[in-house]
């Protein structure tokens, strides 16, 4: 099964290239280090993926996203696929280092929108995570810590906190993940507001090779507060080295369901 990398941004969306044999705190790496490591792994060019999403056990959406991460860019489009009666609902979302995010609905037939900074706290197609879950980065962010260690299941976790400055436009005052030291995969993330509220949480369900032979997330279940469901993602395929340009993300490539060879 191919694996789809939905942290990243944010979750990076989104963000297992290093293994790490020492799982003392003492010989863990700095929180630069590690969300430096992370960042870098980020940052892999063109990709096409295809997930399924399920929000609160409903019924399931197929979604296809093309995206391209570079260094101090990131731009993604997410389109429905499935069901039918939704299906060309398109987003598209770019945010550089140091900008603040923007981007553009499409809702066939002819329902066009940008949005802002503003609009970054609207939910992706209804789910728990927001536009800015899905394009954010906080392993760029300048302030990066360990804050311990913690098992999780059979995996020991490196618990890295990010904070972000005025630059990243971030909504979040921290982050916290547990990295698996081992396969350098985020298998849980919690984000939290100014007064220290837990704000959303996403676990990793599931973790597979991609096709690049990296560990990734595959499966995701993410929880926001106060919305009494939850939202879950499962990666089907993904690919890297697509061919997209610049023409690939503007508002006019919304309407575009194509696949990228």
């Amino acid at each position: 099964m191919m694996t789809q990398r939905i942290f990243l941004s944010g979750l990076i969306s989104t963000f297992g290239l290093f293994c790490f044999p020492a799982l003392t705190l003492a010989q863990a790496p700095s929180g630069k280090e590690l969300a430096a490591e992370l960042n870098a792994a980020h940052q892999d060019g063109t990709s096409y993926i295809r997930m399924r999403l399920e929000v609160n056990g409903g019924g399931a959406i197929q979604i296809q996203s093309k995206q391209r991460h570079v260094q101090g860019s990131s731009e993604t489009i997410y389109q429905i696929l499935f069901p039918k009666e939704r299906k060309g609902e398109s987003v598209l979302l770019k945010k550089t280092s140091s900008g603040a995010p923007s981007g553009s609905v499409f809702i066939p037939p002819s329902e066009e929108k940008s949005l802002s900074a503003g609009d970054m706290k609207q939910r992706l197609f209804g789910s728990d995570l927001t536009y800015e879950d899905m394009i954010g980065n906080f392993f760029a962010w300048s302030n990066q810590s360990i804050q311990g260690q913690e098992d999780i299941g059979r995996h020991t976790c490196w618990i890295l906190e990010s904070k972000p400055s005025a630059s990243d436009h971030s909504s979040y005052a921290s982050v916290k993940s547990w990295i698996d030291v081992e396969r350098k995969v985020p298998l849980k993330v919690e984000k939290y507001d100014s007064k220290g509220a837990l704000q959303v949480s996403i676990e990793t369900t599931n973790v597979e090779k991609d096709d690049l032979g990296r560990y990734l997330p595959a499966s995701l279940e993410a929880k926001r507060s106060g919305s009494g469901g939850s939202s879950v993602f499962e990666g089907s395929r993904i690919k890297h080295g697509v061919g997209l340009t610049d023409a690939d993300f503007t508002p006019q490539a919304l309407k575009d369901l194509t696949v990228p060879k």
